[in-house]
């Protein structure tokens, strides 16, 4: 409901001058997910807490690091194409853009018995005229997300990535 967000907007604008670090990687965080940046309802809101990210700069823990850096990612993606990050937006991912990645994909990954099932199912699978190669964990070097499994096959029709 744009009215609400209208209005949730407003207000953490009001009071984004008392959040702490970790209030404004929430926020940012959860103005990611909700998938709305395109749209620029959010755009006041997120221009005053870039300011204050860069405000805090050397009080962001790991977590809210990472946190900021899935909104710059979000950013990135969701942007209108052909339009520029804002300001405050590139500012931030300029400052602090690496050390966000950074804290991103330092994040351990754990393991699980269903990716190896499904890993190894792959492979028994694949028809006879083909290769596969399979590899768990491949890490995404711009995004810094880590794909559990990544499928490359290449057969008489040419060669194919799966993800």
């Amino acid at each position: 409901d744009r009215g609400l967000l209208e209005a949730m907007q407003s207000r953490a604008t009001a009071m984004a001058g008392e959040f702490e670090p970790q209030h404004v990687g929430n926020v940012l965080w959860a103005v990611a997910t909700m998938g709305e940046i395109a749209d620029g309802c959010l755009a006041t809101l997120m221009d005053c807490l870039a300011a204050r990210v860069i405000d805090f700069r050397d009080k962001l823990t790991a977590e809210t690091k990472s946190q900021l850096h899935q909104w710059l990612l979000a950013c990135e993606l969701d942007t209108v194409p052909g339009a520029a990050l804002s300001n405050s937006v590139a500012r931030v991912k300029q400052i602090m853009g690496q050390e966000f990645l950074q804290a991103f994909s330092g994040q351990a990954t754990q393991e699980s018995q269903l990716r190896r099932e499904v890993a190894r199912t792959v492979v028994l699978s694949s028809s006879a005229g083909s290769e596969v190669e399979i590899q768990e964990e491949h890490s995404d070097v711009r995004s810094g997300y880590s794909i559990d499994i990544l499928v490359r096959g290449r057969s008489a029709a040419g060669s194919t990535e799966w993800a």
